[in-house]
């Protein structure tokens, strides 16, 4: 028995992966979401899934009642898992992309393939159209309608992949690189057991897909700041300590959004959080000229690090911004709308209290001076 057990050795380090990320997730999640939800659900049919058909080939071709019933209740749960499985990974996949609850609500197809299948199984019964298990063998035999179930799971990936091509520009490319790679796994892990049936890869492979997902969607999701991706203040200070106990040269330069309360008050706060959205990507394209961390400190303030020893530097680079912000598309509509900023280079002596003040009132000293000289335009003199 225990031979037969380490047989399915892979299965096993699987499962306790599984039940390991089970259990992290709901120590670590403070706020319970609609896709961690998703998430853990995900988890619970996977874990089903992995132990029935571990437990499928366990049974199999052993004669005896019991033999016969657990055989037959394991596979009746495999063939029902699949569906279900791809059904909640297609709603996870486009919530994380639209992160809209009412529109999961209403692409109940995602899980049509489900309900199909169990019907199917209720039909199996009586007439093997899944498969059969002879009661006195307890052998297994293919139905004619197994082709049905790679159709269902095969169909829904497409359509996510699709989804995922057609929706990329719009999304982080660290969630979309999460999706592609969790759909990955689990299609090459069904496609080998499509050919090598005695490989069980399937639900293996969703364990690894499970922690890839994990990794790039659920972990990274704390460090960066839910509106503009770029990085969270706390990161930001984990980062600069982290420098400061290096004794790395670094500056640091804070931006403000002049009259972005007017954008807010005249068009509403999606057409702000557009704004805020659309100037932050201009930041993350700048950012590939410069050796930089960029994060948002809150509301309309950004600050980043620029681990550079010249002066000219900080310079450049606002001028660099300033060219782009009067040259975006959407940006420039706002005749009125600017930034100020102030950067300070850190100096040794300075704790990191110290130098967030500093760079604070640098860019404050600017900003009351294009206020007072009713500039709206950025000033380069820095």
């Amino acid at each position: 028995m225990i031979e037969q057990i380490l047989s399915y050795d892979l299965s096993l380090f699987s499962l306790i992966l599984l039940i390991i990320l089970f259990v992290i997730t709901k120590i670590k999640k403070d706020v319970i979401s609609f896709s961690s939800t998703l998430f853990h659900w995900i988890i619970i049919v996977n874990i089903i899934g992995l132990t029935a058909e571990v437990a499928s080939w366990i049974f199999d071709n052993k004669p005896g009642y019991f033999n016969y019933l657990m055989s037959y209740t394991s596979n009746v749960l495999v063939f029902l898992m699949a569906p279900i499985i791809i059904g909640l990974w297609a709603s996870y996949l486009d919530y994380k992309l639209f992160s809209n609850k009412k529109r999961i609500y209403n692409r109940y197809f995602y899980m049509f393939p489900a309900f199909i299948t169990l019907i199917i199984l209720l039909f199996n019964l009586r007439y093997p159209l899944y498969f059969s298990i002879d009661q006195q063998t307890n052998v297994y035999t293919s139905g004619g309608l197994l082709p049905l179930q790679y159709i269902f799971v095969y169909s829904l990936y497409l359509y996510i992949i699709i989804l995922v091509v057609q929706n990329r520009k719009h999304k982080d490319s660290t969630i979309i690189t999460g999706i592609m790679l969790f759909l990955m796994f689990p299609l090459i892990g069904s496609t080998i057991q499509m050919f090598f049936n005695t490989l069980l890869f399937t639900w293996s492979s969703l364990s690894i897909s499970l922690m890839v997902v994990y990794i790039f969607m659920e972990t990274t999701s704390g460090s960066l700041d839910y509106l503009t991706k770029l990085y969270t203040r706390k990161i930001l200070e984990t980062y600069m300590k982290s420098l400061i106990e290096d004794k790395k040269e670094f500056y640091v330069v804070m931006i403000d959004l002049d009259r972005f309360k007017e954008v807010n008050d005249l068009f509403g706060h999606s057409i702000g959080d557009r704004v805020l959205i659309d100037f932050a990507k201009i930041i993350k394209d700048v950012k590939q000229n410069y050796q930089m961390f960029a994060s948002r400190l809150g509301g309309d303030e950004f600050l980043l690090v620029l681990q550079h020893d010249s002066d000219d530097i900080p310079k450049k680079l606002l001028d660099e911004m300033n060219q782009r912000v009067n040259s975006h598309p959407y940006i420039s509509k706002f005749k009125f709308l600017s930034f100020s900023a102030g950067y300070v280079k850190y100096d040794h002596k300075m704790n990191m209290d110290d130098l967030l003040l500093s760079v604070d009132q640098k860019m404050y000293e600017k900003k009351v001076i294009r206020k007072f000289n009713q500039k709206h335009i950025y000033d380069s003199d820095y």
